[in-house]
């Protein structure tokens, strides 16, 4: 995994709690070099699965809702860090069309021992069906991020995590506007 995907939670544990709570999930994991990433290294994707049980230890908090928020947030960083990446995008859906093709494949160029993630969009009609599959169990991670993107856009549409979708490796997000109640 990508060092800066850990250095990242750091500093998101750091922001969405506090320093003192990053050091105390750092020395609770256990993990080799004090939590110390560098952004373009390489690590297991284990000590963020470390990192992550820890801090849900600590702060009482499921690890899918954790995950989650950390993706939620990781989008707008890597809007921040990685700006080219979302040139010429005004929607949600055609930036995540794109995501596959396009940004992972520019990911492998700079990084030719990245291992992304599969990200598969079918558009059908005005719904967006993405499927997110990796060998790492980051798919609550990808939900945020899909939910990130989509405020980061402004648009009007909801993400519902397909039930029935095999767990942690893999998941089906359905993006579509959302159903109105009509008052009458």
């Amino acid at each position: 995994m990508k060092g800066v995907i850990i250095a990242e939670l750091v500093r998101w544990i750091e922001e969405a709690f506090s320093p003192a709570v990053a050091d105390a999930v750092i020395v609770r994991s256990g993990l080799p070099g004090n939590g110390v990433y560098t952004t373009v290294g390489n690590y297991p994707h284990t000590d963020a699965l470390a990192m992550m049980g820890a801090l849900a230890d600590i702060s009482r908090q499921p690890i899918a809702v954790l995950a989650d928020s950390y993706g939620y947030w990781l989008a707008s960083r890597f809007m921040e860090l990685y700006p080219e990446m979302f040139e010429g995008y005004t929607d949600a859906v055609t930036f995540l069309r794109d995501v596959d093709g396009q940004h992972h494949r520019e990911v492998t160029k700079l990084y030719p021992d990245a291992r992304t993630p599969s990200i598969v969009v079918v558009i059908d009609g005005e719904e967006l069906t993405v499927s997110y599959g990796s060998h790492r169990p980051l798919a609550d991670v990808a939900h945020g991020l899909v939910r990130g993107y989509i405020d980061y856009y402004g648009d009007d549409l909801e993400v519902i995590r397909d039930p029935g979708s095999p767990g942690p490796h893999a998941a089906r997000f359905l993006v579509r506007k959302p159903a109105r109640v009509l008052s009458g």
